[in-house]
């Protein structure tokens, strides 16, 4: 497999949640397909998450003092992932990873950070539906541009005012990410347990195993993930990686 900027580019926006659903699925089934492929996607994703903790932001600042005596452009496996996503950490997290190993840098906070910095490196919120005239009021596609613009607060209170909302069940995904956004986790729960349609059934056990990864109950989090590899479906690859990383612990 050839390690190139477009396939790091691919990369980053599946672990953004922003690839196209279509793109999504082919990804998704080239990965399973493709131990390289699914062996760089879980660098990416390690490098997202440790660079998110207290003492790796710490130490970036310390790589930033030194950075400008290392030569970068003399390394051959460090290529700029996306610039304007702190590239030049990024850049030298790559380094260290060649240098030393994943291992150096993946399992260095507590339990509790660590189920954190995981929640923050695969969460990502439900992408807003696409719905065209007649599907969905005046008031529902307000609340949605406003869920699309992360207006969490604001989508809160006009869905916990909405009426019938079990009976539109991405209304229900919408708040539950909304409840997730604005710490409100309990809450999130209760909203993707009241989906039931077999279309969101997946998707609201993923978010829900991640409202429990934020509250660092890994072993509700791991039934849940052992139920959605079961699903084989469009959430398999991420529930495995996450459950290998939580039995890694």
């Amino acid at each position: 497999m050839e390690r190139t900027p477009e396939l790091f580019e691919k990369i980053e926006d599946y672990l953004q949640g922003s690839l196209p659903q279509e793109e999504l699925v082919t990804f998704e089934q080239e990965m399973e397909k493709n131990d390289a492929l699914k062996e760089e996607v879980a660098m990416h994703r390690a490098l997202h998450t440790t660079l998110q903790d207290a003492d790796t932001i710490a130490f970036k600042n310390k790589l930033k003092n030194i950075s400008a005596h290392i030569r970068l452009d003399e390394a051959p496996d460090v290529v700029s992932i996306r610039p304007n996503r702190d590239g030049l950490y990024y850049k030298i997290a790559a380094v260290i990873v060649v240098v030393f190993g994943i291992g150096t840098l993946l399992y260095t906070s507590n339990s509790a950070q660590h189920t954190l910095d995981l929640y923050g490196a695969y969460y990502a919120p439900f992408p807003v539906e696409d719905m065209t005239r007649g599907e969905a009021s005046i008031e529902v596609q307000g609340i949605i541009k406003q869920y699309g613009k992360g207006i969490y607060d604001s989508v809160v209170v006009a869905l916990e005012k909405y009426p019938n909302i079990r009976e539109q069940q991405p209304l229900s995904l919408y708040l539950g990410n909304s409840y997730l956004n604005t710490d409100q986790e309990e809450k999130a729960i209760q909203q993707f347990e009241n989906v039931e349609d077999s279309k969101y059934l997946e998707v609201a056990q993923w978010y829900l195993s991640l409202t429990y990864l934020k509250l660092n109950k890994t072993a509700k989090v791991e039934e849940l993930l052992l139920e959605i590899i079961g699903y084989d479906g469009t959430y398999k690859s991420r529930a495995t990686e996450l459950l290998q990383l939580l039995e890694k612990k």
